[in-house]
C-alpha cells in the first residue's frame, strides 16, 4: 500500500504540472488572439503564425485535458447502466470500461509514436519548427492516460478483492 501512496503522489505531481501547462497554453492562446485582433484592426497587419500557433496549442490542450479527465474519472461512462447494477457488477463494469480506456491509450501511444516518426520532421506551415512539437501531443497524452488508468485499475481490483466495502 505504501507503493500506491507514492504512485498517487507522483500522479498528483504530474497532474499539477499538466494543469499548469494547460493554463500557460490557454494564456498564450488568449494573448495571441488579442494581439491578432488589435494588430489587424489598428495596424492592418496579421502575423502569419497567428492562426497556426493557437490551433496547435488547442490540440495540445484537448489531448492533455482528456488525460486529466481520465485522472479525475470524468471520462465518458455508462451511468444509467452502471447505477442499475449491484455493487459487484459496478466494480466489474468499471474495470471493463477502464480496459477500454487502456486500449485507447495504447493506440494513442503506439500510433502516435509512429505518426511522430513519419511526419515529425515536416515543417510547420508558418513558423520555423518541425511538426514533432505538434504530433507529439498524441503519444504524450496517451502515456498520461495509461498512467492514470493504471491507478484506477489497481484501485478497482483492490475494491473487487475487498468485498467488505
Amino acid at each position: 500500500m505504501k507503493m500506491l501512496y507514492f504512485f498517487d503522489q507522483f500522479l498528483d505531481f504530474i497532474s499539477a504540472v499538466v494543469k499548469y501547462v494547460i493554463l500557460m497554453m490557454t494564456t498564450c492562446i488568449f494573448i495571441i488572439v488579442l494581439f491578432t485582433v488589435f494588430s489587424r484592426y489598428l495596424f492592418n497587419y496579421v502575423a502569419s503564425w497567428s492562426e497556426e500557433v493557437p490551433r496547435y496549442l488547442l490540440v495540445w490542450i484537448g489531448f492533455l485535458g482528456a488525460a486529466l479527465a481520465v485522472r479525475q474519472d470524468e471520462h465518458i461512462g455508462f451511468d444509467y447502466i452502471f447505477n442499475k447494477l449491484p455493487p459487484t457488477g459496478q466494480k466489474i463494469l468499471a474495470l471493463l470500461l477502464n480496459l477500454g480506456i487502456v486500449i485507447i491509450g495504447l493506440i494513442m501511444v503506439v500510433y502516435g509514436i509512429d505518426f511522430v516518426k513519419q511526419f515529425g520532421g515536416d515543417w510547420m506551415e508558418s513558423i520555423p519548427f518541425t511538426n514533432i512539437w505538434f504530433y507529439s501531443s498524441l503519444p504524450v497524452s496517451g502515456a498520461l492516460i495509461l498512467l492514470y488508468i493504471l491507478r484506477e485499475e489497481i484501485k478497482g481490483i483492490i475494491a473487487l478483492l475487498n468485498r467488505n466495502e
